[in-house]
Formats: C-alpha cells, structure tokens, sequence
C-alpha cells in the first residue's frame, strides 16, 4: 500500500522539450495551478501512473506487479506498455512534470532523465562479447507482444553491450541490457538492470485523485483548468472502486480521525444548487438514478449553516463509500478530490 502520497492529474499534452502536441495556455495554466507544490510522489494520466522512486528493473516491475491497476477485476499490475505515440508522448512528458530536464545535470545518461518501462528482451541473450543484430520479435511487452509496429529506439540503440561482473556496477557473472528505458523526448535505451530510474505502471481506473485540500468550487475549477470534470460515481461498483482508489492514493484512515474530518471526505461532482434536492453531474445527469448511500436523507441542508456558506450543495463520499450534501463554498470545507477519467 503506497500511504501518505499526492496524485496529480495530468493531461496526455505536452509541454515543452521536444514534444509536440496542441495544447490551450488555459490548459497549461490548468496543469501548472495542479503541480503547485509537488513533492516526491507520483504523476498519472488516465493510463500511465509514474513513481518518481529511482529503483532497479526488478523493483520498478515487483512494484507495478502488485500496483492496482484499477480495472476492477483484479488484474496484476505490470510496467507501463508503450505501444502507441500518444502513450509514449505521455510517458515523456510525467518524467518531465517529475524531474524537469533543465534541472538535470547535462548528461544525457543522468538517471532522472530516464524511466522504467515494460519492455524487455526475452530471446537470443546467450552472447557473451558481440551481440547479434536486432530483432523486434527478440523483445516483449507484458501482454507478450513485439515492438515491431511501434518503435522508438535512440538512433545507434539497442546496442546490446555486455559487462563483465565487477565492472561499472555489474555484480553478476555476466550483464546484459536487456530492458528499456525511455527519456523525455520519448526516445528509448536498453541498458542494465541495476540502473536507477523512476518507473511507470498501466493503469486502467476511472478516477485521478488528488490530496490538496480544496473548496468544492475550487476542486471544480482544477479538475476544469486541466480539462476534466470532478468525478461521478454511479453504482455500487464505483463506490467500491472509489474507496479502493482513497486507501492506496490517500493512504490508510487515522484512527484518531472522526466522522467529519475533511481527510475523510472525497469532493465528487454532483450538486443541487440549480434546484434543491435535485442532485446532478456536472454534465446534467442525474445523481439519484440508483440506489444511492446517503449518509442522510437527500437533498435537505440538514447541518447548521457555516457562517461563510450559501448552504449544502455539493456532492462528498466517505470512506467508507457514504454520500453527503456538504458546503460547496465554505472554506471551512476544503477536502481531497477526484477528477474522472475521460470516457469512464
């Protein structure tokens, strides 16, 4: 269980360093409000989760083995897939948002300007001096497929050299490079496993959550700038999946919390300031189409008015998966929030 950490949603949109892709300077002002005061942690799209932990290829793929890949089903996790340019894209720019590269000393092998992915060499590793010529199908995704379509070697890579044990770092009778990493500018590298690097994970959930404590207006307006919506919740299904996503991106519940500790609430995006009573999304639908867990009974203001609130109209989750109308502008409300996932 991964405790005590801060997800940020980030758009799949570059943002600068030799990535190229459309992006709105509302957008960009979106992402940057959301990276405010980030610390060590992890940086997610809706796809890909980067841990940016510098860790060997065995820990990088132990680690996204028993991540929670949030599909609901529990699948083993696995290091993150690059098959398409929109995930590699991706993947360069969370390793830019984690470790920006004109921080990063100048050489272009620094550890920060690398991370782990999935890909591996599985076939023809039996060489000891010269390597042979490369093959795609010599190489495997988690899902066994090949980099034969999609392919983003540096030029001159994959090399494929051997070290001999004792030499820079290598502490087995022979080291092969036989996994990849890829850089900010989305180029990829073979090299040894007892290199340290962040690594990324796939991810396949519905919900990005974040534990800056917010104003549901000002949770609203994050999730806004960055292009999303706070999220929606809308079964029992997703309640589960929703608490499940508050343990391991939140952390574990303090014991010394009570009910209405703000860590204890998560903002969603419903609300009945247009009509009382009558909760919706944020995109119109209506709330009350299933058999909703209210903590108490719906659509009443049923708390005391905050002397700085115009009254309970925002939708909160618990964690323990209880729904409560909550002040949507009391600054005495700020609270961790989730924004949802396109197309979930």
């Amino acid at each position: 269980m991964i405790k005590n950490i801060l997800v940020l949603l980030v758009l799949a949109v570059g943002l600068s360093n030799g990535i190229e892709r459309a992006i709105s300077m509302t957008q960009i002002r979106g992402l940057k409000k959301l990276l405010k005061g980030l610390g060590d942690g992890i940086f997610a799209t809706c796809n890909i989760v980067l841990f940016s932990e510098m860790v060997n290829y065995d820990e990088a793929d132990n680690r996204c083995k028993n991540f929670d890949i949030g599909s609901g089903v529990g699948e083993e996790g696995n290091l993150v897939t690059i098959n398409d340019e929109e995930k590699n894209q991706d993947l360069g720019i969370l390793l830019e948002l984690a470790y920006p590269e004109k921080q990063q000393p100048a050489s272009k092998w620094t550890n920060t300007k690398w991370v782990w992915a999935g890909l591996r060499k599985v076939k023809n590793n039996g060489y000891s001096k010269k390597p042979p010529p490369y093959n795609g199908a010599d190489w495997n995704w988690a899902d066994k497929s090949n980099p034969n379509d999609f392919k983003k070697w540096m030029k001159n890579q994959p090399d494929q050299n051997a070290l001999k044990q004792g030499k820079k770092g290598c502490d087995e009778p022979q080291c092969l490079q036989n996994q990849m990493r890829i850089n900010h500018h989305g180029q990829w590298d073979d090299t040894y496993k007892f290199k340290l690097h962040p690594y990324a994970c796939d991810y396949k959930g519905k919900y990005i959550l974040s534990g800056e404590p917010k104003t549901w207006e000002s949770a609203k307006a994050a999730c806004s700038a960055a292009g999303l919506n706070l999220a929606k919740v809308r079964s029992v299904g997703e309640v589960e999946e929703m608490k499940n996503a508050m343990d391991y991106f939140l952390g574990a519940v303090d014991p010394a919390w009570k009910t209405w500790n703000n860590n204890n609430w998560i903002w969603l995006g419903g609300s009945d300031s247009n009509e009382e009573g009558i909760w919706k999304w944020l995109d119109g639908e209506v709330v009350e189409d299933w058999n909703v867990p209210w903590r108490t009974k719906a659509g009443k203001d049923n708390a005391e008015y905050l002397s700085d609130s115009n009254g309970q109209h925002a939708l909160a989750i618990s964690r323990w998966g209880e729904f409560d109308d909550s002040f949507h502008d009391s600054t005495q409300r700020k609270r961790p929030f989730a924004c949802q996932c396109p197309g979930s």
